[in-house]
């Protein structure tokens, strides 16, 4: 899980695989065929003695970059957003739409100019709690 708190609402904090697939959209899957199809071209052109054979590893280099790229959830990134936006990181108002918002929020915090950024601190309490030392001998 990315450090700091999301700027967006959450809508789970940490979504199941099924879950993420049910809430990509048009423009993620177009993504895939992208980087899918960008692969099987790569293997084509410079698998010269045996085009077809390096055309299908690039292809499934390229299927499995494409899915880990769509369900993997950070802050940073080119095309991860399947989770990033359910988890509030990313633009998701047809998301909180669809499913909902959940049930625990964290403060929203104002997104000051990012040019000079003020020390907002590292995760507030709704999502991670402080750790409780009493049951610790």
């Amino acid at each position: 899980m990315p450090f700091g708190d999301p700027k967006f609402t959450v809508v789970n904090p940490s979504p199941d695989v099924d879950q993420t697939l049910r809430s990509l959209r048009v423009s993620d899957w177009f993504s895939a065929a992208a980087i899918s199809g960008g692969a099987w071209g790569y293997g084509y052109i410079f698998g010269k003695p045996i085009r077809m054979a390096n055309a299908s590893t690039g292809l499934a280099l390229g299927m499995t970059c494409a899915s880990m790229m769509l369900l993997q959830g950070s802050r940073l990134g080119l095309l991860q957003n399947g989770r990033s936006r359910l988890r509030g990181y990313r633009e998701n108002a047809r998301e909180v739409a669809k499913y909902g918002a959940w049930h625990v929020q964290p403060e929203l915090k104002p997104v000051g100019e990012k040019r000079f950024p003020t020390a907002t601190g590292l995760m507030s309490p709704s999502v991670q709690p402080p750790l409780d030392w009493r049951n610790y001998d």
